[in-house]
């Protein structure tokens, strides 16, 4: 189906017309004229707002490097995707965020397991030294004496 001149699938129109709607200026730039290189463009943007879509758990560093080139090779080929970088650059704020987070959360759980020993230990200690008092305190027996 074609949407601003470009061929998109059934399943891409919404998503398409979304993305004209929204930036109705997306594509002024864009020189291609040959329908392959057209469809092959908006192809990547859209896979690039999917890449940019996915939880930060699934997304890796790597994935992030190659979204900014494919950021880069969107403008070189004109479209118009500022907003686009200003949204990447917030998912990567967050999975560095998410990434501080985890390190921080591994240290807190390592400590915590260390308390829980450590408090485990003494809890141990506690009871010996309850049954030690408790051997001390035994009066002694008649024959004990004798």
């Amino acid at each position: 189906m074609d949407v601003n001149g470009f061929q998109v699938l059934p399943s891409q129109v919404e998503s398409v017309r979304l993305i004209f709607k929204r930036h109705p200026d997306i594509a002024v730039e864009f020189r291609a004229k040959n329908q392959h290189l057209r469809n092959a463009c908006m192809d990547f943007l859209l896979s690039l707002i999917e890449t940019m879509c996915q939880s930060l758990e699934d997304l890796s560093n790597e994935d992030l490097v190659e979204a900014d080139i494919a950021l880069t090779y969107l403008k070189d080929a004109g479209f118009k995707v500022d907003w686009l970088e200003k949204k990447l650059d917030i998912v990567k704020d967050k999975k560095e965020k998410e990434q501080s987070s985890l390190a921080r959360l591994q240290e807190m759980e390592d400590s915590l397991l260390k308390l829980k020993q450590h408090c485990s230990d003494l809890d141990a200690l506690v009871e010996k030294e309850h049954e030690e008092l408790s051997d001390t305190r035994t009066p002694m027996s008649f024959d004990d004496v004798v």
